[in-house]
Parts: structure tokens; sequence; C-alpha cells
């Protein structure tokens, strides 16, 4: 073989060598970038699950808050409830009272009773027979505080536990106050109930009747006055 020849093939020899290098340390540079790349990658990924847990636990502690803060507005909630009832109920027991005490004026159902003289009183021998006295006012108005009447009054003046009614002629004092026949009992309540209790067979009416005349009429509504005077006073 020729130094020519033998030139030629080392020369093919390195050539190729060379270019099998060159591929060879191409490709490994490749595998290694994109073993990097991968490396890049996982490392990313994570981190991405690693935050992806911690907003998962963070949720999870504030879903535990949120259900804390949820309980305790529904204590709260149900005391203010309780103090809500209980301050309706007191008010509803204080209003109950006002009434009672008649220190406020009040309306509802209820009825009123009209007393008068009888007529026969000017041809009787004996007047007194056939006026109304204040014994004949408190029947009436006994019968109707016994029937559950929840306000009385007599000709617009509030009757309380402790009201003057007396007789003096032939008016009646209530409160102080002097008036004449006829005589208006108004009572807050239901109707046909005391309706119905003052006329009982051999009730107040019933014993009233031949002496006085009575009439009694059922209303939707009625106003009373409220009471007017010392309610500490007890009045004989």
């Amino acid at each position: 073989m020729s130094r020519r020849r033998k030139f030629h093939l080392y020369l093919t020899i390195v050539t190729f060598s060379t270019g099998f290098l060159v591929a060879t340390s191409f490709e490994t540079n490749k595998l290694t970038r994109k073993e990097r790349m991968n490396d890049q990658l996982f490392q990313q990924e994570t981190q991405l699950n690693d935050r992806i847990l911690a907003e998962k636990e963070q949720n999870r502690h504030l879903e535990n808050q949120l259900l804390d803060l949820q309980r305790q507005v529904g204590k709260v909630e149900e005391a203010m409830a309780e103090r809500k009832s209980e301050a309706a109920d007191t008010l509803s027991q204080l209003d109950a009272a006002r009434m009672l005490a008649g220190v406020v004026a009040v309306e509802g159902p209820g009825i009123v009773i009209t007393m008068q003289d009888s007529q026969n009183a000017a041809n009787s021998a004996d007047i007194a027979n056939y006026i109304v006295h204040e014994q004949d006012v408190r029947l009436v108005v006994n019968e109707l505080r016994a029937a559950g009447a929840e306000a009385i009054s007599i000709n617009g003046q509030r009757v309380v536990s402790n009201s003057e009614i007396r007789c003096i002629g032939p008016t009646i004092i209530v409160n102080g106050i002097k008036s004449a026949a006829p005589f208006v009992v108004t009572a807050i309540g239901n109707p046909d109930t005391l309706d119905s209790a003052l006329n009982l067979p051999g009730g107040v009416l019933h014993s009233l009747q031949d002496f006085v005349h009575i009439s009694v009429a059922k209303k939707e509504r009625v106003e009373l006055p409220a009471f007017v005077g010392d309610a500490k006073t007890k009045h004989s």
C-alpha cells in the first residue's frame, strides 16, 4: 500500500472517529440537558405538590376556625334570643301589671252595662228600692272581675283594687268623683263570656232587674282611661 493511500485511510479513520466522538458528545450533552430538565421539572412538581398540601392544610385550618366562629355566633344568637324572649315576657308582664293597676289607658273588645233608676221610682212609696245604689254597681263590677274582665271603668273613672265607690243620695262617688245616673260600667274582656256571666239564672242582672233598669251591649272595641288619683290610698 502506498503512502498516499495509507494517509487517506488514516484520515478517514480519524475523521470518522472525530465524527463519532462529536456525535456521541452531542447525544451525551443532549441526554444531560434532558436529565437536568427532568430534574428541574421534578423539583418544580415537588414544590408545587408541597404548596398544594400546604394550601390544603391552611384551608382545613380556616374551615375549623370558621366552624368555631359559627358555633360561637350560634351561641350568641341563642343567648340573644333567650334575652329577647325574657325581655318580651317581662314587658308582657309589665303591661299586664300596668293594666291591672290601671295606670295606662287601654282599649279592646268588651261590654258596656248601663244602669238607670227604675221608671217606677217616682210612684213608689219607697223610692230607695228603685234607684241605683253603690252596692248594685259593686255587684256588677265584682261579677265582671270574676268573669275575667281585664279592666273596668264606671262613668269614665278607672276602677282599681282600692277604688272608692260610695253612694250619697242619688249620686255615686268613684275615686272621689261624683256622678249621677245613668251609671255606665265599661269592661274589657271577652264580650260573650262577660255577657254570659252577668245573665246567669239567679245572677246579678236577674236579681236587679225588678228594681232598676239595666241594659247590656257587647262591643268589638271599647276605651278605658287610666286611673287618676293616689293608687296607694285605700278608699273606704
